[in-house]
């Protein structure tokens, strides 16, 4: 994982940096591509980055592959969700691909699962509080456990953990948080072993400029305290940054609002993200 350096830009360059952080991870994502061409996480993320970087016709051939994986995999949902690009696309191979999906999907049944019953505000943050702090120090143990965080490191993150408040207050619960601003050469050997572990392969995030149009599906507690990210869009699916993909439940609860993918990035791009949506948080 490439180290992440402060951006020292001036506003009227910001575009370039924009532009430059995104290719990297493109870069990334391409090597990626070559060793597993079939790889539908690498795709999805391709599809999505090369219509940002203006790579037309990049993103176009990246949709075609896309298509044809879930056709193979028989993805109803998914491909449902890719159509209306499919549709607008001006790459014969996709129009060519456009009357199949459109046979393929017909009509597809209302999936939207019943709403949970409503919790009171301070439930809600004192459940999603007490949950968050257990699940960040399970990773901490997994993290010293695998030889990444030693004994010393472990200890003080901890227990700061350890002493986030239950009064109301609402702000990020995240070891790598706390191991970023502890040891950031750690805190990148960390993601790059829970990149490879669980599958989440790490994003420049900062490259993206976050949307409240995104964050609308999520409770805010779980934005706020867990350090829940969705930065874009492809068709039906959402690609989201989580600080902890150790935390089964976690994405168990992503996933019943909608389809997803997992990514990783620097806990300070997450901060970062959601104060821009949601404004700092005390």
């Amino acid at each position: 994982m490439a180290e992440v350096h402060e951006d020292h830009a001036t506003e009227s360059d910001g575009a370039v940096k924009f532009d430059a952080r995104l290719a990297e991870g493109v870069a990334y994502f391409e090597q990626m591509l070559e060793i597993m061409p079939e790889d539908r996480t690498t795709l999805e993320f391709l599809v999505v980055a090369y219509d940002q970087l203006g790579q037309h016709e990049k993103g176009q051939k990246s949709l075609v592959e896309l298509t044809k994986l879930l056709i193979k995999e028989k993805d109803i949902p998914a491909l449902q969700g890719l159509l209306p690009r499919l549709k607008s696309s001006d790459y014969e191979p996709a129009k060519a691909l456009c009357l199949k999906v459109t046979t393929l999907v017909g009509p597809m049944p209302d999936l939207t699962p019943e709403a949970p019953r409503q919790l009171t505000d301070e439930e809600l943050r004192s459940r999603a509080t007490i949950e968050a702090v257990r699940s960040e120090l399970a990773l901490l143990e997994q993290l010293h456990e695998a030889g990444v965080v030693s004994a010393e490191l472990r200890e003080r993150i901890r227990e700061n953990v350890q002493s986030s408040p239950i009064d109301g207050r609402v702000f990020l619960i995240s070891a790598l948080h706390i191991l970023e601003k502890e040891n950031p050469t750690v805190c990148e050997k960390a993601i790059e072993y829970l990149a490879d572990k669980y599958g989440v392969p790490p994003v420049p995030l900062a490259a993206f400029e976050p949307s409240k149009d995104l964050f609308v599906a999520l409770p805010p507690l779980l934005a706020q305290l867990r350090g829940v990210v969705p930065f874009a869009k492809l068709g039906n699916l959402m690609l989201i940054v989580v600080l902890n993909p150790a935390d089964d439940k976690l994405r168990e609860k992503l996933e019943s609002i909608g389809p997803c993918r997992f990514y990783i990035a620097d806990p300070a791009s997450v901060e970062a993200a959601i104060e821009k949506v949601y404004g700092a948080v005390v």
